[in-house]
């Protein structure tokens, strides 16, 4: 138990989290340069940087006190912390490789901040059971202990997510234009294997470069968000929704539904031909650090009615019935030209690789010689095609939606979300109209949320101005009638 105002520090094994992926590589440079004085130099590298993070973590203490939490450092550049409890967002356990070797967690600490809603304000780690114990007690100064209850506690789930769901979500929610570049290399890769096939595998480097590339492009990203969201898991309890996943490192968060802004229902062109989505929340200060999802995945990938289940069940807050209006005649104009002139533009870039090819490849001989100088024409044209593609599609499906509380977008010509806001998240609208937009009595909003993933914003297609203005109009007329309860909107 931790007494209050105790002085404590970081378990020890800090040092080793932070200095290991730096130390391996250097390692791995030691052993290339062998006896050369670079190795040397090298050995010191890992021996200096050894001694900072133990000097670091040695000099760094925690103090968690009746109101508030104190990180301070006594090195040459001195730091002090100060988290208070009424500001702190979402307190998240996360554990790695390193972490189970020494049976410690890392405490990721998160409070309401626009500019730093992508970084934890602290990240802390102790023994396992201490980072439990802390977490709980600060759930408890968040929630009140009737809203916070045991988490160990066997929780009713929702829906059935097996280890095959995972795995289909980790395929199939890669964006579509990662899957179609991946797909590009992997058919190059096997068309120079098929080339080469007489000299050997080993032979063809650009087989294996291009091989290298479609792992890095399609299989990484996949296999990542399987490992990611492996023991998948996610439950209500009062106003707190809980989530927990992991294989190698484990995520364990909790946080209340008053901090969602934006609820958004996705799906790849892969997903939607299968009738699946997925749902994630734009949820404030739920920063788990850098290289993974800061957007929380309420449910990941399964068929649209177990979505929408799910959807009702996990967030009903951002439920309604829609009744959503498509974009004017004026839109498709302007989606046109926009269209041309990014048609006119890609044109105009691929001219002189076109001729240069062409002169290169003209006198090559057999099917070389008759198909490689038209490749970059003829790519061309299915490029321009299919921007005017995607122009159609894109203003056949774009809707607008304004509820009494709610209003939505939907958006993506080809992988698709339609983003839910409340109007009381609404930190700032801004509707615009370039000069085309205006000749053909269009415009377009971005609205502006404190989001999990900073300041972004989220576009609505194009609709006449005053129908969009409403979206503005309606957020004042809540603040002067009373309406919007600060009370439900504590970001």
């Amino acid at each position: 138990m931790i007494a209050p105002g105790e002085r404590m520090r970081c378990h020890p094994s800090v040092i080793v989290e932070n200095s290991l992926s730096i130390v391996v590589l250097l390692a791995l440079l030691v052993g290339r340069f062998e006896t050369t004085a670079v190795a040397g130099v090298l050995a010191a590298a890992v021996a200096a940087l050894l001694l900072f993070n133990y000097r670091q973590w040695s000099r760094t203490t925690i103090r968690f006190s009746e109101t508030e939490i104190v990180v301070e450092r006594e090195t040459l550049f001195k730091l002090k912390k100060t988290l208070p409890y009424a500001k702190i967002a979402s307190v998240n356990v996360n554990r790695g490789i390193v972490n189970r070797l020494f049976g410690t967690a890392r405490l990721q600490i998160n409070i309401n901040s626009g500019s730093s809603a992508t970084v934890p304000e602290a990240v802390l780690t102790f023994r396992q059971d201490m980072a439990e114990e802390i977490r709980a007690a600060i759930a408890d100064r968040l929630y009140g202990r009737e809203a916070a209850p045991d988490e160990d506690e066997e929780a009713e789930p929702l829906a059935t997510l097996s280890p095959a769901d995972v795995v289909v979500h980790g395929l199939l929610s890669v964006p579509t234009y990662q899957t179609l570049i991946g797909s590009v290399f992997l058919v190059y890769s096997v068309l120079q294997l098929y080339g080469s096939a007489g000299a050997g595998f080993w032979a063809d480097s650009r087989a294996l470069a291009s091989l290298t590339m479609f792992f890095i492009v399609q299989i990484g990203p996949s296999v990542s968000l399987i490992f990611r969201y492996y023991n998948y898991r996610v439950y209500r309890r009062g106003d707190t929704i809980y989530l927990q996943h992991g294989l190698f490192r484990t995520y364990r968060t909790s946080f209340d539904v008053s901090r969602v802004n934006a609820v958004r229902v996705k799906s790849t062109f892969a997903a939607r031909l299968l009738h699946r989505s997925w749902i994630e929340a734009e949820v404030v200060g739920l920063a788990s650090g850098s290289g993974e999802s800061l957007r929380p995945v309420l449910c990941l990938l399964k068929d649209d009615a177990t979505q929408q289940t799910l959807l009702r069940e996990l967030v009903p807050e951002f439920v309604y019935e829609r009744n959503p209006e498509r974009q004017p005649a004026g839109a498709r104009s302007v989606l046109r030209i926009r269209a041309a002139a990014a048609s006119l533009a890609l044109v105009l870039a691929m001219a002189w690789p076109s001729l240069y090819v062409y002169r290169e490849a003209a006198d090559l001989a057999g099917v070389a010689g008759a198909v490689l100088p038209w490749a970059l024409p003829l790519a061309t044209v299915l490029a321009v095609l299919a921007i005017f593609y995607a122009t159609h599609v894109s203003y056949r499906i774009t809707e607008f939606d304004a509820g009494k509380d709610l209003f939505s977008f939907v958006n993506g010509a080809v992988d698709r979300e339609a983003v839910t806001m409340n109007y009381d998240k609404v930190q700032t609208v801004q509707v615009t109209q370039g000069p085309v937009a205006r000749l053909f009595g269009v415009a377009r909003a971005e609205v502006y949320l404190l989001s999990s993933r900073g300041g972004t914003s989220i576009s609505s297609g194009y609709f006449s101005e005053d129908r969009l203005g409403v979206i503005g109009e309606t957020v004042m007329e809540r603040i002067a009638s009373g309406e919007y309860d600060w009370r439900k909107n504590s970001v």
